[in-house]
C-alpha cells in the first residue's frame, strides 16, 4: 500500500484511526473531523475533572431513584388499545355515560363454589346472599359533601336491583322448599326468566354455567307432584344436588354475580372510587373466610393494580439479571485484559460500572419523565432490560480501544503521555461509533413514540430518552471512572519501569540512555491463545468467502423471509390482559372462570343511543326497534343471540305501562297458570309520548330502567326530553370462548349499528 499507513490493527469503527489509515486525517469530511476533535477535546476535560462528573452524576441519580421509588404506578386499561381504534371511540362513549362527573362505579363479585359443585344449593345460595348484604350495607365510601361514609345501598340510584334476581330466587327457593309447601304459578324459578309473585327478573346477567334438565328429566317431578319429588326419583349420576326438591328447570348453576353500578356522585373524588373499589376486592378476596365457597373480585381499579403488580415483580429478574451481566462482564473483560497483559483488580470495577452505568442513565431519564407529568405506567419497567442490554456494549467498546491506546503506548512510549492523552485518543476513536449507535436506537424510538399505543407510545419515549440519558453517562461518568482507573495504571507502569530499571542497574547491565524501550514479555496466555485464535480467524474468513458459502447463505436468508411472511399471516393474534398480570393473580383464576361459565352462555352487547331525537314521530321510534330487532336477529359461526328473553330494552316495559295507564278503565289481568316463564311476550312499541317517560322512570315497578336513560332539560321550567340511552342485548354459544371468535361477533355487531348511523 502506498502513502505511509503506519501498520495499525484495523478497525470497523469510524474514528481517527479511519482518517489516519487513509493517509489524510486533516482533510477527512469536515463534520467527521469536527466530531472527532470535539471528542478529543471532551477526552481531555473529563480527565481534568472526572470526580466532578462522577459526584454530580451519582447525586442526579440518587435524587432520581427516590423519584421514582415515590411515583404511583398507573395504568390506563386502554392503553395498548391502538390510536384511531374504534373501541377507544366505544370505551369514551361508555365512560362518558356512566361517568358524567368522574370514574364509573362498576366492581363485580364472583361467586363459585369450592368442591366446583352447583351453588344452587341451599347453604350456597344462603352464603352468596350473605356475600349481596355485605358487601351492599358494610363497604362505605365517603361523600366529601355530606361528610359522611354511605354505603352502598346509600348512595346508589339507578343500578340497585342489579342484583335482586339472586335475593328474589333465593327467596322463592326457601319457599318452594319449605315442608308441606304447594306449588304455586305465583312463584316459577326457571331459565333465563323467572318470576315471583307478579314481579319478573332474568336471571341470565347472574346465573353462569347453567345446566338445565332435558324435556325428559324434567317432566317426572312435575307429573309425579311437583316440588316435593326429590332425586330418589331421578339420579343420573351428574352434580346437581340429588337430595333436594325440584324446583327450577335449573340441574346445576357454576357461578354467580354480582354487580354494583353506581352513577359518580358529586361528593366524591377518583381516588376515592378506586379506594371504594380496592376496599371491596380487599374485604372479600383476602378476609373474607368461607368454607364452601370462594369470592373473585373484579373492578377497574383491581386490574389496574394488578397490571401494576405484574410491573413490579419484574424488579427481582432485573437484579438476576444485573448480577448474570455483572459475571459474565468481569470474565470477559477480565480474559481480555489478561490477553493483553494488562490484568488488575481495577478492570474489576470497570466491569461492575459498564452494567451500572446503563441504569443510572435510566433512572435520570424516567425521574425527568415524571417530574414533567407522564405518568408511570408498568411497562416503563421493561425499559431497564432493553438499556442494560443495549448501553453495556459502550462500555465495551471504551475497555477495548483504552486497552489498545494502552499496549501502543507501551510500545512506543511518547513524553506526553498521560491519562487525558489516552482519554482523548478512546473518544476520538470509540465517541462518535457510539454517538451512532446511539442515533440509531433514538431516531428508531421516536417513530415508535408517534404510533402503535399510548403504552408503547410511553415505552418508546423512555427508552429514547434512556439512550440519550445513556450516552451522556458514558461521556461523563464511565468516562471519568475509566480516567481515574488510568491514572493508577499509568502509576503502575512507572512504578514497574522504575522497579526494573533498578533491578537492571544492579545487575550491572551497561544499557546506554539511547537503549530501546523496556517492553513488557508477552504472557504465556497471550501467547497460546494469539496463534490459535489468528487461525480460526483466518479459516472462518476463508469459509465464508466461499462462493457456495454465501449463496447458501442468501438463499436460507430469502427462505427465512418467505417462511416469517407465511408465519405473520396464519398468526393466531391473542393479547389479553391477562398477560399483564402476574403469575399468581386471581384475575388469572376468575378469567378461567369467565371464559368456561360466563362467556359462552351470556356474552352482552350494550349498544349506546345518542341524540335519538323526537321519538314521537313514528318513523324514528320505527327505525330505533328495528335496531333492536337487528341485533336480536344475528347469528353466525361463532353463536347466536338469544332474542327478546335476553335483550333489556326500556322502550318494550315502556310500552307495557303506556297501555296499562292509557286506559284507567282496564282491570290488571292476571297471567294464566301455564304461560312458560322462558318466554317473554314482546310488545310492539308503537306510540311514545316524551312527558310520560319521566312518570314512567319514577313509577316503582319500572325504577331501574332510570340508570339506561339520560334525559335533558327542555327550554321549558320541568320539561324534560330524552337525551341517549342504551340498551343491552345477550348472545351465547360454545364457539365463544375463542377469542377469534368473540372478534369476529364484535365485527357483527358493528356492521349492524354501522346500518344505522
Amino acid at each position: 500500500m502506498e502513502g505511509g499507513i503506519r501498520p495499525k490493527r484495523q478497525s470497523i469503527l469510524i474514528g481517527q484511526r479511519s482518517l489516519d489509515v487513509y493517509g489524510e486525517p486533516e482533510q477527512g469530511p469536515k463534520f467527521v473531523v469536527w466530531v472527532i476533535s470535539v471528542f478529543r477535546r471532551w477526552g481531555f476535560f473529563i480527565a481534568e475533572w472526572p470526580w466532578t462528573a462522577i459526584v454530580i452524576c451519582l447525586i442526579v441519580s440518587a435524587v432520581s431513584m427516590v423519584k421514582i421509588v415515590l411515583t404511583p404506578q398507573r395504568n390506563e386499561i386502554t392503553g395498548y388499545t391502538p390510536y384511531g381504534a374504534r373501541a377507544k371511540d366505544e370505551f369514551l362513549e361508555y365512560q362518558n355515560f356512566f361517568s358524567s362527573q368522574g370514574l364509573p362505579v362498576a366492581p363485580y363479585l364472583f361467586v363459585v363454589a369450592k368442591d366446583n359443585g352447583s351453588m344452587i344449593r341451599p347453604e350456597y345460595m344462603r352464603e352468596t346472599v350473605k356475600i349481596l348484604n355485605y358487601a351492599m350495607n358494610n363497604i362505605t365510601m365517603l361523600n366529601r359533601v355530606t361528610g359522611q361514609n354511605e354505603s352502598f345501598n346509600q348512595f346508589c340510584d339507578s343500578f340497585c336491583q342489579l342484583n335482586e334476581p339472586i335475593r328474589q330466587f333465593y327467596n322463592g327457593y326457601v319457599i318452594l322448599t319449605e315442608p308441606g309447601a304447594e306449588p304455586t304459578s305465583r312463584i316459577k324459578l326457571s331459565y333465563p326468566i323467572s318470576s315471583v309473585f307478579g314481579r319478573t327478573f332474568s336471571l341470565q346477567p347472574n346465573f353462569f354455567g347453567v345446566e338445565l334438565y332435558n324435556d325428559t328429566e324434567d317432566a317426572v317431578p312435575r307429573l309425579l307432584g311437583g316440588p316435593d319429588i326429590v332425586e330418589a326419583v331421578i339420579n343420573n349420576g351428574t352434580d346437581e344436588v340429588p337430595e333436594l326438591p325440584r324446583v327450577t328447570n335449573m340441574k346445576s348453576v357454576k357461578m354467580l354475580t354480582m354487580q354494583f353500578r353506581a352513577e359518580h356522585k358529586p361528593g366524591w373524588t377518583d381516588a376515592d372510587v378506586k379506594e371504594w373499589e380496592m376496599k371491596m376486592t380487599e374485604v372479600f378476596e383476602r378476609k373474607y373466610h368461607s368454607d364452601i365457597v370462594k369470592v373473585y373480585a373484579y373492578s377497574q381499579s383491581y386490574v389496574e393494580e394488578e397490571m401494576v403488580r405484574g410491573g413490579i415483580i419484574m424488579i427481582p429478574y432485573l437484579v438476576v439479571g444485573f448480577a448474570i451481566m455483572c459475571v459474565c462482564s468481569i470474565v470477559s473483560v477480565m480474559t481480555r485484559a489478561l490477553y493483553m497483559h494488562q490484568e488488575n483488580w481495577y478492570k474489576t470495577a470497570l466491569a461492575i460500572m459498564a452494567c451500572l452505568t446503563p441504569l443510572l442513565a435510566c433512572s435520570t431519564a424516567l425521574a425527568g419523565m415524571f417530574v414533567c407529568g407522564i405518568r408511570f405506567a408498568s411497562i416503563l419497567c421493561v425499559i431497564p432490560f432493553l438499556v442494560l442490554s443495549i448501553g453495556v456494549d459502550s462500555s465495551y467498546l471504551m475497555i477495548h480501544e483504552w486497552q489498545r491506546v494502552t499496549d501502543h503506548m507501551r510500545e512506543t512510549p511518547r513524553k506526553k503521555d498521560s491519562v487525558g492523552h489516552r482519554m482523548s485518543e478512546v473518544l476520538s476513536e470509540v465517541g462518535p461509533a457510539i454517538l451512532i449507535s446511539c442515533l440509531t436506537n433514538v431516531f428508531a424510538d421516536l417513530v415508535g413514540s408517534f404510533t402503535s399505543s399510548p403504552e408503547i407510545t410511553l415505552l418508546c419515549t423512555g427508552n429514547m430518552l434512556s439512550m440519550c440519558m445513556a450516552f451522556v453517562y458514558q461521556m461523563t461518568f464511565y468516562a471519568g471512572l475509566m480516567s481515574i482507573v488510568g491514572r493508577y495504571e499509568i502509576g503502575g507502569d512507572i512504578v514497574e519501569k522504575n522497579r526494573m530499571e533498578i533491578s537492571i542497574a544492579e545487575n550491572r547491565v551497561n544499557i546506554a540512555r539511547h537503549h530501546r524501550p523496556l517492553t513488557r514479555q508477552p504472557s504465556k496466555f497471550h501467547e497460546a491463545t494469539k496463534p490459535v485464535i489468528s487461525k480460526f480467524m483466518r479459516d472462518y474468513v476463508e469459509f465464508m468467502t466461499t462462493p457456495i458459502v454465501y449463496v447458501g447463505v442468501f438463499l436460507i436468508y430469502v427462505a427465512y423471509l418467505i417462511f416469517s411472511v407465511y408465519g405473520i399471516t396464519i398468526i393466531n393474534i391473542s393479547l389479553t390482559a391477562t398477560k399483564l398480570f402476574a403469575t399468581d393473580s386471581p384475575l388469572l383464576e376468575l378469567d378461567q372462570y369467565r371464559i368456561k361459565y360466563q362467556v359462552p352462555s351470556y356474552s352482552m352487547a350494550t349498544v349506546f343511543v345518542s341524540n335519538p331525537g323526537n321519538l314521537s314521530e313514528p318513523h324514528r321510534l320505527h327505525r330505533i326497534n328495528q335496531l333492536v330487532e337487528d341485533m336480536e336477529h344475528l347469528n353466525g359461526t361463532w353463536g347466536q343471540n338469544w332474542g327478546p328473553v335476553g335483550t333489556k330494552f326500556f322502550m318494550r316495559d315502556y310500552a307495557n305501562f303506556h297501555e296499562t295507564f292509557s286506559d284507567p278503565e282496564d282491570d290488571f289481568v292476571e297471567p294464566e297458570e301455564d304461560t312458560e316463564a322462558s318466554t317473554t311476550p314482546v310488545v310492539e312499541v308503537t306510540r311514545f309520548n316524551e312527558d310520560e317517560l319521566k312518570f314512567f322512570l319514577k313509577w316503582p315497578e319500572y325504577d331501574y330502567w332510570a340508570g339506561f336513560v339520560k334525559l335533558r332539560n327542555g327550554t321549558h321550567e320541568g320539561e324534560e326530553h330524552l337525551d341517549r340511552f342504551f340498551f343491552t342485548t345477550g348472545f351465547h354459544g360454545e364457539a365463544l370462548s375463542d377469542w377469534n371468535q368473540r372478534g369476529k361477533m364484535l365485527h357483527e355487531w358493528r356492521r349492524v349499528v354501522d346500518n344505522y348511523r
